[in-house]
């Protein structure tokens, strides 16, 4: 049973206003806060909302256990298709293009007749002219934060802010919707939590991610560093099919504070 006092009336209003979504991590995410991310990212596709995550940088290879890590992008791609060819711009002799096939657009280069024609080597491609519309902070700790993220993803300053639900264990009160838990023993708990108590879709790839997170942050459930919630938590990952993973302790999560110890009937 959910018993976070989440603003869920408020959280869902904002998603049901809006269909396109891109989830915001923090400089040198923890893997608690990407196995997070990842997850609520999948649960919204699934739910038929738009969901990208975004980071400043690449993804560090040790993530590579989390579901959808591949996905995670550190610049903005758009609608727009960039044909990008490393060739002398002098080179060229003409540029055309030969759309009479149905479904299908061919571009023509032709190269000058005493230069080397263009490679397939030379070729690369790419997407822009994305915007950001509405987002999903986790674990940034203020509005200036996220700004300065949000210049290096983009490139470019932002003259007014998007809208914003601020997901953190503290930090600023910034954000359309705050959800701040400062209890909670990790991201991946307040990702649980979230999911649960709006509804969203919820399978075994989702519950693996959250239930690593959870062994990040616990040191693979250690004795010492366990609670109820994360109990309850994680069997709620179980009951949706998660599997447990090989974890190394080196890759444990030190965003939040050490959880209250659970002995018996009572937490302290």
């Amino acid at each position: 049973m959910n018993k976070k006092n989440y603003s869920f009336s408020a959280l869902n209003a904002w998603f049901n206003e809006r269909n396109d979504f891109h989830l915001i991590l923090p400089h040198q995410p923890k893997l608690d806060q990407v196995a997070a991310i990842c997850s609520l990212a999948s649960s919204l596709k699934k739910g038929g909302q738009s969901a990208h995550v975004l980071a400043p940088k690449s993804i560090q290879v040790k993530f590579n256990q989390i579901y959808g890590v591949d996905k995670i992008s550190h610049q903005l791609k758009g609608r727009d298709f960039v044909i990008n060819i490393n060739y002398p711009l002098k080179n060229v002799e003409k540029i055309n293009w030969d759309d009479q096939q149905d479904n299908r657009v061919s571009l023509i280069i032709q190269s000058k007749q005493d230069v080397n024609p263009i490679e397939e080597t030379m070729v690369s491609f790419d997407k822009k002219g994305g915007r950001i519309k509405n987002i999903i902070s986790l674990g940034i700790n203020s509005a200036n934060e996220l700004s300065q993220i949000l210049k290096q993803i983009t490139g470019k300053e932002f003259s007014s802010r998007p809208a914003v639900v601020n997901i953190n264990n503290g930090g600023d009160f910034f954000g359309e919707v705050k959800i701040i838990d400062k209890e909670a023993s990790s991201f991946s708990e307040i990702v649980i939590a979230l999911i649960e108590g709006l509804s969203l879709p919820f399978g075994p790839d989702e519950a693996s991610n959250l239930l690593l997170g959870l062994q990040a942050v616990t040191n693979s459930f250690s004795t010492g560093l366990i609670n109820a919630d994360i109990f309850e938590a994680a069997a709620f990952c179980m009951r949706a099919g998660g599997q447990l993973k090989h974890f190394s302790s080196n890759d444990k999560s030190e965003s939040f504070n050490k959880p209250k110890i659970y002995r018996g009937t009572s937490a302290q």
